[in-house]
């Protein structure tokens, strides 16, 4: 059976989504007990998926490059020479995106081995997700275009190197604290356990414990869209170092109270997405 449109535009917006993100960075989480695993390294089951999302935006319209400068740079006054980086036009993307945030909000990520997906010991003190350090996140200044100086001194500096701009959760209204003022404030929603969350523009490498609006312990704060409704089930896991993602969708059909499961498997290399397998969608009902 072919998948409704509004199956296909979900997993594509996902997709889309995942593709500009920090490589590792990405985990299962579970509001009812507090507790993430690595979706590489995941063995229970997970309601929530939450990765660091990267300012690609500003990246593609050259307000930063990526890369930094080995031989102008100074690691004992922690600057660091990454030419074609603009504090203006940063500033102003940031501000647009997400309204209120700032150059001030975003977080450095020396890419190092992550790009090749190598886990660190310590995953759980890397991110700064829920409580734990975000020991690889490091807050900077940019006193001059093409000039970063870093909060703190890392223990490796690499030419390359992302901008973390936001975190973003993925999860269903049966799993989210639903008397969160930002999920009332989408106004009345009629099957909201069965309803699809997008959470955005909150920085857990900022604030110990901060986490999206809706969560059910923590700091909260950012915001919430609705990807879709009538989403019955949501999955995402791990298949040969690829990440997948499935939507159950339950549609009436002739009368018939149908589900319709869509899959999608993409492979990251390098920063890159490459779609592995088409979507495919089938009636399970």
């Amino acid at each position: 059976m072919q998948a409704p449109l509004e199956s296909q535009i979900i997993v594509d917006q996902i997709s889309s989504l995942m593709y500009d993100r920090v490589p590792i960075s990405t985990i299962g989480y579970n509001p009812a007990n507090n507790t993430f695993q690595s979706i590489y390294t995941v063995d229970a089951n997970f309601t929530v998926l939450e990765w660091l999302g990267v300012a690609s935006e500003a990246h593609k319209i050259g307000a930063y490059s990526g890369f930094v400068d080995m031989n102008a740079s100074d690691g004992v006054t922690k600057r660091l020479s990454t030419l074609g980086s603009i504090s203006s036009r940063l500033n102003a993307l940031m501000l647009e995106k997400f309204d209120v945030a700032t150059l001030a909000d975003m977080g450095l990520v020396f890419a190092g081995s992550f790009d090749d997906g190598t886990m660190y010991d310590d995953f759980n003190s890397t991110f700064g997700w829920h409580g734990n350090g975000a020991s690889k996140i490091i807050s900077f200044t940019m006193p001059t275009d093409g000039n970063m100086t870093l909060g703190t001194k890392p223990n490796e500096i690499y030419e390359k190197y992302y901008l973390a701009d936001s975190a973003y959760a993925l999860a269903r209204g049966e799993h989210i604290q639903q008397s969160a003022a930002c999920i009332g404030a989408l106004g009345p929603i009629s099957d909201i356990n069965n309803t699809l969350f997008l959470f955005y523009n909150y920085r857990p490498w900022k604030l110990a414990g901060n986490t999206f609006c809706a969560d059910i312990t923590g700091t909260k704060e950012g915001n919430v869209t609705i990807l879709s409704q009538n989403v019955s089930g949501f999955e995402a896991g791990v298949i040969n170092g690829s990440i997948y993602f499935n939507i159950t969708m339950n549609k009436v059909i002739r009368g018939i109270d149908t589900g319709l499961d869509c899959d999608r498997v993409d492979q990251w290399h390098h920063g890159d997405c490459d779609e592995i397998c088409p979507n495919e969608c089938q009636a399970n009902g």
